[in-house]
């Protein structure tokens, strides 16, 4: 009897313990895990920002600017100058591409949504699906988005918020990028201000 007593208890502090830890990542990603960059210089920055990417109705618009990279930290600043009061736009980076046409991408939208994508032609595999995010800042502000890989393993930050991770080995290497969509009847237009990279020392 003693025993079956104690057994009990060590599974229910067991479970009282898990319940804590479980709420306590609740509170943190609800209030803010912030997750500053890089303290030290980038290694490349984009020549040629501010730069203005536009996508025609229904379509999206990807452009490589022909930096490739394996591991690294990469980040970028956009702020939607068209179509962001329907909400049914995204934009973001497009990192490890083989070409404009296989690419990851982290994106976000004028709504608080947020996705990771992996496209490979017409095949778009969401290796996070469309959800809110509290810290994207909607309609037509500024958000920052950031992504930091390591082998098959990327972590995932908007706005100095972590966000998520991801692992997939499908491509390790690749060119980083650009990525505007309209997902409505509209064009949409995004200014990306500043795109740069470290690279994992």
């Amino acid at each position: 009897m003693t025993e079956d007593r104690w057994l009990w208890r060590s599974v229910m502090a067991l479970t009282l313990v898990a319940l804590a830890g479980a709420l306590a990542l609740i509170v943190a990603l609800a209030l803010g895990w912030n997750s500053p960059g890089p303290s030290h210089p980038p290694d490349w920055r984009a020549a040629g920002l501010p730069l203005d990417l536009e996508a025609a109705s229904g379509e999206t618009a990807v452009m490589l600017l022909g930096h490739p990279s394996g591991d690294f930290t990469l980040e970028v600043e956009a702020t939607p100058l068209s179509g962001p009061g329907s909400g049914f736009n995204g934009y973001g980076l497009v990192y490890r591409a083989q070409d404009a046409a296989h690419y990851y991408a982290l994106v976000v939208g004028s709504d608080g949504y947020y996705s990771v994508l992996q496209v490979a032609e017409a095949d778009e595999t969401p290796l996070v699906e469309w959800q809110q995010f509290p810290h994207i800042h909607r309609g037509g502000q500024t958000n920052r988005l950031r992504v930091i890989c390591a082998g098959p393993i990327c972590h995932f930050t908007i706005n100095d918020e972590y966000v998520t991770a991801v692992e997939d080995a499908t491509w390790l290497t690749g060119d980083t990028g650009l990525w505007v969509r309209s997902f409505g009847d509209k064009d949409v237009a995004v200014r990306f201000s500043i795109f740069r990279t470290w690279t994992a020392r």
